[in-house]
């Protein structure tokens, strides 16, 4: 692996001598730096530490500092410098003397072209093997480092799951602990365009972003990592007042920028905010983890970064949430869809609480969720009970609400609300033409191509430029099964191929087939193939 430009610097007392050395080979066009040449060797060693040549050809009869004795010192000092020497006198004691002073090559005067070009030739194939080594071990030494960071999260997170769910050993049984009297968990929540960024290299993506908030912490003594069952969330532990934790958060959101990285969720924790506590102990770290979760539902629901804080919470543990579309919301709407009447139902649902216009409303991501269930179940309701034929377009439906949801997307998920209700709506079936089976084709295929992505009913109407809920329902006559029960079907039996690979962990597979929530996916797997993903794999 060659450098961009080698750099060369030629020793010589003599005028013509080095001149000759400078005009005789094509340097720049063949991709080096001739440097200005020295006149002695004491020049030579006045420039090595500001100049750092890659190659040194000097003259072996010089005053002041000789050849030999430059070639020597070099040796000591600057061990990774290529040097040939170059004499008029073919002396056998000189030759020697070079060789054992460290240089590659003798060339007696006056010095040939062909010469030149051979012993170029040999110092840089030197040179390319250094580097071709010196990035080897680079790359060895990253690798290493993120599995043994991978390993590390894989710790942290089983003390954070035994801490939460009353699972595994006792946290003074674990090889890791957390210190200090402050927590930050940042949420991404553009995880998987994040991945796919990263050619869904989790390792490196995971690493990289950890690198970055180490960064930030300078020389703080933290405990930093990647939650493995969500892929989405990293945590920091560590020493710090209120004041400096906010300097903090300040300084994520402007790392991880909103054009690259979408929005991000900063929310943070101090122990002298909690009557009686100091100090985060390993032991409680589960309570910690609630009570950040419980404030992130606190952030605004809008595709912006945002930080929020414990403190955020009244002392109960609650946040005073506002009663959104009325008391009587699911009565109302229930009788709009029973009697038909649909502009009705996107009327009661959007003209005072358009959630795709959130930024009047300054709604929390929580007000959203629970005012969006209430639709969702009112109208899930209403088709279990008077049209369970469209109980799969439901279904698909809610999938992709959940995930707009996920993703704070207002717009796209009022759209998706949308199409449920147009999806209610009688509509005349045709006989399907041959360009439409074609089409259900090309989408099948697409699910079972491209199963990680973010596949939806809605985005494949968008791509394919049909009416959503007519899509669903073509779809699920033809295969007899609905697009989201086949997509889940094909990300499991992925997931089941990718369980014989023993070294990859069950986590990483879930990311892979297209889930950043390991708990959700392992409820999927568990529904789908009848035992949870570590049974499978022991049974392989």
């Amino acid at each position: 692996m060659k450098k961009e430009m080698y750099r060369v610097l030629a020793a010589d007392d003599e005028y013509w001598s080095r001149e000759n050395l400078r005009s005789l080979f094509p340097w720049e066009e063949l991709g080096y730096i001739f440097l200005e040449p020295a006149r002695d060797g004491e020049e030579v060693l006045e420039r090595m530490e500001e100049e750092r040549p890659d190659i040194l050809l000097t003259d072996i009869n010089m005053p002041f500092l000789d050849g030999l004795e430059l070639l020597k010192r070099l040796r000591e000092d600057y061990p990774e410098v290529i040097t040939v020497a170059v004499s008029g006198y073919d002396d056998f004691e000189k030759v020697k003397g070079v060789f054992i002073s460290g240089g590659i090559d003798y060339l007696l005067k006056p010095v040939g072209r062909e010469e030149l070009q051979r012993v170029i030739e040999k110092a840089t194939a030197i040179l390319e093997k250094r580097e071709e080594e010196k990035q080897r071990k680079q790359h060895q030494m990253i690798q290493e480092d993120k599995i043994a960071s991978f390993l590390e999260d894989g710790e942290y997170t089983a003390l954070l799951t035994a801490s939460l769910y009353g699972e595994g050993a006792e946290a003074a049984e674990y090889s890791v602990s957390l210190e200090g009297n402050a927590a930050a968990l940042v949420k991404f929540y553009d995880i998987a365009q994040i991945a796919e960024d990263f050619d869904h290299d989790i390792l490196q993506m995971s690493f990289e972003i950890k690198q970055k908030l180490r960064g930030l912490c300078r020389k703080d003594q933290v405990t930093l990592f990647h939650y493995n069952s969500k892929m989405s969330e990293f945590l920091v532990v560590g020493e710090a007042d209120e004041a400096r934790l906010q300097r903090f958060a300040g300084k994520i959101l402007e790392e991880f920028s909103e054009e690259t990285y979408g929005p991000v969720s900063v929310v943070l924790y101090h122990a002298a905010e909690k009557e009686g506590k100091k100090e985060i102990p390993s032991s409680e770290i589960g309570s910690v983890y609630r009570e950040l979760i419980a404030a992130l539902v606190l952030r605004p629901f809008e595709r912006r970064h945002s930080v929020v804080s414990c403190g955020m919470l009244s002392a109960d543990g609650k946040s005073e949430l506002r009663q959104s579309g009325g008391e009587h919301l699911e009565e109302e709407l229930y009788h709009l869809l029973k009697t038909h009447q649909i502009s009705g139902a996107v009327h009661l649902i959007f003209e005072k609480t358009d959630i795709a216009k959130n930024e009047a409303h300054r709604w929390t991501y929580l007000e959203v969720k629970q005012y969006v269930g209430r639709i969702t179940n009112t109208i899930f309701s209403y088709v279990q009970k008077e049209v369970p034929q469209l109980r799969t377009m439901m279904e698909e439906a809610m999938d992709n609400v959940d995930y707009y949801l996920k993703c704070l997307n207002g717009e796209k998920l009022s759209e998706t609300l949308k199409i449920i209700l147009e999806g209610l709506q009688e509509q005349k079936e045709q006989r399907q033409p041959d360009s439409v089976a074609g089409q259900m084709e090309q989408i099948r295929h697409r699910i079972e191509t491209d199963y990680a992505e973010n596949i939806t009913l809605a985005s494949l109407a968008e791509q394919y430029h049909v009416d959503a809920s007519y899509l669903s329902r073509t779809f699920s006559r033809k295969y007899e099964e609905s697009i989201i029960s086949f997509l889940t079907r094909v990300r499991m039996e992925k997931a089941a191929e990718l369980m014989r690979d023993e070294s990859r962990k069950l986590e990483a597979i879930a990311f892979l087939v297209g889930y950043d929530d390991y708990h959700y996916f392992s409820r999927v797997f568990r529904k789908k193939m009848g035992v949870s993903p570590s049974e499978y794999r022991s049974r392989l």
